[in-house]
């Protein structure tokens, strides 16, 4: 089939012919994309196109331009945001939104990086992915910034004062966006990287923006970036898929690329000269006014790798420094840990720059420690140099980055998108695109040099023999973000008495007629300019994920049958109620120790060789499934993954049979390094996943499953890891027993579930290689996990040293008497795209504000690095009147019912079906479940939206809310909560 297939590709074009203005001057079939990669140039403007043709119906384009920063403004970033606001073709505020409530689009985004700036949108269906292609090559080449300085201020920063007696401040989405990224201090610190490596680079300014320098920019240097960059001469355009090249490119040259002349364009990168000497930078950042600042400096080594190395090389460095610092056995993670002078240590490396570069960040360790930790670094190098690699940590190293790639699991986004991102990191910079796409020879490559010196070579000559590094450190200030408020409120009040009466009531006019604007509603005739496709398009069919419901090794057994390439996929579900409430914490605790220490058979280091070796990665956590038949039910398991190819099917079981049967919960030293790691994580995700450790804790104060997550992962969780951090010593032994005894009870007790995705023939040699672990289990019914956790409203709210808030407000419809609809998921659309989108992201200056809805009752509204925290309250009390209102066309309704079913009808892998039924299984959610949802969904009239008005006033007035933020604005809004507090 694929050599039919790239037979019938050869035969369609010659090398240097002509096709709709474009010139083919290479092409050849991809073995590793199932594709024929075809490279053209525009012959008018020069504009560059690649062309993946394979039989994947999930079709990906993208165009993309050079863009690099020219200061710290933020410009390609806001100018990312804002040629998404309306353009030539379709004048309306927000196209990329309207494309979002009603396309059938399989990704739809864009993405600044720091040298270039790309617009990416996927698809299956042939008119739609058209209409999206359209809408965004519009949007780049034609938008309405040039006529509506008013999308500047709303993206990017504004002067915002509606009284004349107020004070102003500055608002926008990419400045609050950004402060929000600029308080958490990993990002501060990636920001200082650039700064020191880069001094004389592009690279050196931040591209997202740095919320002190965005107000610099003005509209004319915006406008001037824009006319710059984004012209067909300096683009990289790239199609993906089973559609029509000669249509394509015939659209591309008639449509957009006919109207443009070839351009000089510098958007050279200019290369930073190498140092001769290590450049050393420190900086502040801020913590909350309780925070110590003992143990609170990040430090950081870093080096340039050199200039747009090629794929074998960039591939070759990336699986050394997985072999050097990916896990706690790794020689040179082990070394720095030994230390005892940082709780985590993770690395950085980026091949997607002109000039790459590599990291290794301590965090929450002392600024005095640099010495000792330059110093171990080196010596550390140079021994392995010296002595050699540990042939079973290179084996590991290249194994599972050879799986990754044979596999090609990337969950929902589309393959396409995947390959192009990574492409771009060589075609940027003149190099071949599809180098990136080979992998096979480059792997063959690695593994014939590996025993040769290959990577020992790469630390003398990459590393040890590298001049060109710098050390960052930063350190922590109490009330640092406080003073930088009090600077910024200082010169907005000089810069208001600097006005004279005039100016100062012209910007209060200003800023009303930016809300004005952000308030009118699109003319219905420039609506319907934006392309749609009709119901009748829209398959009526829900989709099917295979499970067969069996027995097998005297248990239940879900089977999941498809074509996975020959690889196996192993879940094994674990009933632990036969646990105590108070064990609950620990048993979050082994899921996260297992495989990281030693077992009866083999220590830490040689456990986790053997499991890169051997399977594509294992992992183990803790799942719950909400009864969608009877609510308030649910079950709960301790799960184990694993992946591996047939012919390491027995090894993978083997390893798993070995960890859960023989792990040594005695490593003092190993242990209290993973306490310290999870700690440090969950205190980032405090930074930057708020709205997500928000919601989870909103919902515990009502539900069962969300209650119980607190004891595995949410804030009691890290209190608990916090308080085992601080006394570890004396907590330890108990904690050690405990351990043991958690793990005896759930892996040496009942058979689990199993669950297995595959062919026929891989699940035979799964259950046979289980075999001999299942037999030494017990036959039992599973228990019911019936813990006593206090449900409370409680409404905090937490205080971070974060620049913005998360808020979050909801509960659980079915509490009050209401029964779940697909067209609940057409509400939430509406309310998230239309409603929060305007009132909370637009005016208010959010990044982001979500309306989520799920199948067991759950409710709840969210924001996303949010400047404001009441008027974001009081714009979710506002969502009845909203929808009281409400008077959509039958045009504009259907826009919704098909962005609500794209999201049920996104492409996923073999694997992630497999996910998916299990998830539906253990819910109770049959297959005529999902059938009505979507008949409801495709039925959903304007009366059935309507009937949801109640529902939502009666959630609304629980008032139940959680809130994380800056500790000054929750301190001024205290009133709102019954709680206020520190998260740590």
């Amino acid at each position: 089939m694929k050599e039919d297939y790239k037979n019938k590709q050869a035969k369609l074009f010659e090398i240097g012919e002509e096709v709709a203005g474009f010139v083919l001057t290479k092409q050849e079939m991809i073995e590793e994309a199932d594709g024929f990669a075809r490279t053209f140039e525009h012959k008018k403007t020069g504009a560059r196109l690649l062309y993946l043709s394979t039989e994947d119906d999930n079709k990906v384009f993208s165009i993309a331009f050079k863009t690099p920063s020219i200061d710290s403004t933020g410009v390609a970033h806001i100018l990312e945001h804002s040629v998404l606001c309306g353009s030539r073709k379709y004048p309306v505020k927000e196209p990329f939104v309207e494309l979002a409530k009603g396309s059938m689009n399989t990704f739809l985004n864009a993405m600044t990086y720091p040298d270039k700036t790309m617009y990416p949108v996927a698809s299956t269906n042939a008119t739609d992915f058209m209409n999206l292609m359209d809408v965004y090559l519009d949007a780049v080449f034609y938008p309405n910034i040039y006529d509506n300085p008013y999308t500047f201020y709303q993206e990017g920063w504004h002067y915002h004062i509606e009284n004349e007696e107020d004070a102003i401040h500055y608002n926008g989405v990419v400045y609050n966006e950004m402060k929000g990224a600029f308080s958490n201090p990993e990002e501060i610190l990636q920001n200082k990287i650039f700064e020191s490596l880069y001094p004389d680079s592009p690279y050196r300014f931040e591209s997202g923006g740095d919320p002190d320098v965005i107000p610099e920019l003005t509209y004319e240097g915006f406008i001037d970036f824009h006319r710059r960059y984004y012209h067909p001469s300096n683009s990289y355009i790239y199609l993906y898929g089973d559609g029509d090249v000669r249509e394509h490119l015939a659209y591309l040259n008639d449509s957009y690329l006919s109207n443009f002349e070839k351009k000089e364009i510098d958007s050279s990168i200019e290369t930073q000269k190498a140092f001769t000497e290590r450049a050393n930078l420190s900086a502040s950042y801020g913590i909350a006014s309780d925070e110590s600042t003992e143990k609170k400096a990040y430090m950081a080594l870093n080096y340039v790798l050199g200039e747009t190395m090629s794929f074998e090389k960039g591939l070759g460095f990336l699986i050394l420094a997985h072999i050097l610092l990916n896990n706690n056995s790794s020689p040179l993670k082990e070394a720095l840990l030994e230390l005892d002078i940082a709780e985590d240590i993770s690395y950085h490396y980026s091949n997607s720059l002109k000039q790459p570069y590599f990291s290794i960040v301590l965090k929450n360790t002392d600024a005095e420690k640099q010495a000792v930790f330059l110093d171990t670094v080196d010596s550390v190098l140079k021994k392995l140099v010296t002595e050699g690699l540990d042939p079973l940590a290179v084996e590991a190293g290249v194994n599972i980055h050879e799986f990754s790639h044979i596999e090609g699991e990337y969950g929902t986004y589309p393959k396409g998108l995947v390959f192009i991102i990574d492409m771009m990191e060589t075609w940027l910079y003149g190099k071949e695109a599809t180098d990136y796409l080979k992998y096979k020879p480059v792997f063959e490559t690695i593994k014939a040099e590996m025993k040769n010196g290959y990577f020992e070579k790469m630390i003398t000559e990459m590393l040890l023999e590298n001049t060109h590094q710098s050390f960052v450190c930063i350190t922590p200030e109490k009330n640092y973000q406080e003073k930088v408020d009090q600077s910024i409120a200082e010169n907005l009040s000089e810069f208001k008495n600097s006005l004279s009466p005039q100016a100062l009531t012209d910007l209060v006019a200003e800023t009303h007629t930016l809300i004005e604007k952000q308030n009118e509603e699109d003319a219905p005739e420039d609506l319907e300019k934006i392309p749609k496709l009709s119901l009748s398009e829209i398959r009526k069919e829900a989709k099917t994920y295979p499970l067969a419901v069996l027995e097998a090794l005297d248990t239940k057994l879900l089977f999941h049958e498809g074509f996975t390439g020959d690889i196996a996929y192993l879940k094994l579900y674990f009933d632990y109620s036969d646990l105590d409430q108070d064990e609950l914490k620990m048993l979050s605790l082994m899921c996260k120790f297992l495989g990281s220490l030693s077992t009866r058979e083999k220590d830490y280091r040689l456990l986790n060789q053997e499991i890169e070796i051997n399977t594509g990665g294992l992992s183990f956590g803790i799942e719950s499934f909400d009864n969608y038949q009877e609510p308030g039910q649910y079950q709960s398991f301790v799960y184990v993954k694993g992946k591996a190819v047939k012919d390491k099917i027995k090894e993978m079981a083997d390893l798993i049979q070995e960890i859960l049967t023989g792990t040594l919960f005695s490593e003092k030293n190993l242990i209290r390094d993973l306490v310290r790691e999870i700690k440090s994580q969950k205190e980032t995700q405090f930074l930057t996943a708020g709205h997500v450790v928000g919601v989870q804790r909103l919902q515990s104060y009502y539900s069962k499953t969300a209650r119980l997550f607190e004891e595995f992962g949410g804030i009691e969780f890290y209190r608990f890891i916090a308080d085992l951090d601080l006394n570890f010593s004396e907590k330890f032994d108990k904690l050690c027993e405990t351990l043991n005894a958690v793990s005896k009870k759930i892996f040496l007790n009942k058979k689990p579930i199993i669950s297995i995705t595959g062919s026929q023939a891989l699940k035979d040699q799964v259950l046979s290689s289980l075999e001999s672990y299942m037999t030494q289990l017990k036959v039992e019914k599973f228990g019911e996990n019936n813990y006593q956790l206090e449900q409370e409203i409680r409404n905090e709210g937490f205080m971070t040293a974060a620049k913005i808030q998360y808020v979050t407000q909801g509960y659980n419809f079915k509490k009050l008497g209401y029964d779940y609809s697909g067209s609940m998921l057409v509400l939430k659309s509406i309310i998230s795209m239309d409603y929060l989108w305007n009132k909370v992201r637009v005016q208010g200056g959010a990044y982001g504000a979500f309306m989520n809805v799920g199948r067991t009752g759950e409710v709840y509204f969210g924001s996303y690095r949010d400047p404001k925290l009441s008027k974001t309250l009081d714009a979710y009390q506002g969502i009845v009147g909203y929808l009281k209102d409400l008077n959509l066309s039958q045009r504009e309704l259907e826009k919704y019912i098909i962005g609500s079913i794209s999201n049920k009808d996104v492409p996923i892998s073999v694997y992630v079906k497999g996910e998916v039924a299990d998830n539906f299984y253990f819910s109770n959610v049959s297959w005529e479940d999902q059938q009505k949802e979507r008949d409801e969904i495709l039925g959903t009239s304007l009366d059935d939206l309507k009937a949801f008005i109640s529902m939502i006033e009666e959630i609304l007035e629980k008032h139940i809310i959680c809130v994380l933020g800056s500790e000054e604005v929750i301190k001024q809004e205290t009133d709102l909560f019954m709680e206020v507090r520190s998260i740590k």
